[in-house]
């Protein structure tokens, strides 16, 4: 019974010291990039790439492409690709993808499609979304993307 009791004792005490050690993080606020496109039909996109911060000797990633549609100035739809990667110095792939979208009222989102690379590309992986916003007689086309480079790096697709 006491050798039962010392092993608790320790194995408590070990919890406690791993508890109470704090966990390194990279930069705490996410990293940005914005893109502003003229679609013609006087259509504009305004894309942010919001890429989160890794966890220290994580070898995953995660970014959000989102872009919102305006047309004469006016809000039409927004429009969100969020993907996982992982990666690991030599080759880097998507591990899980979800989207979400929100339209003005009269458009429709039509032809949802996602391709994704799978984790063996030495060239990194790619999430593409595409798609079509409509209100006749108007026709949007709709791709946003996120690559990922083998060494961790994200950017647009």
């Amino acid at each position: 019974m006491s050798f039962l009791k010392k092993f608790l004792s320790s194995a408590l005490i070990l919890s406690l010291i791993l508890c109470a050690c704090p966990i390194a993080y990279a930069a705490d606020t996410p990293e940005e990039i914005v893109y502003v496109e003229d679609l013609g039909n006087d259509v504009t996109v305004k894309t942010t790439i919001t890429v989160y911060p890794k966890v220290t000797r994580d070898k995953y990633t995660t970014a959000i492409s989102t872009s919102d549609f305006t047309r004469g100035g006016k809000w039409i739809a927004t429009v969100s690709l969020q993907a996982t990667f992982m990666y690991n110095s030599i080759v880097a792939g998507v591990t899980g993808t979800t989207y979400s979208k929100s339209l003005a009222s009269g458009w429709s989102y039509t032809n949802h499609k996602i391709t994704t690379t799978t984790v063996s590309s030495s060239n990194g992986g790619t999430a593409t979304l595409t798609a079509t916003l409509k209100d006749f007689p108007v026709n949007v086309p709709v791709r946003l993307s996120l690559h990922c480079s083998p060494n961790g790096t994200v950017t647009r697709g």
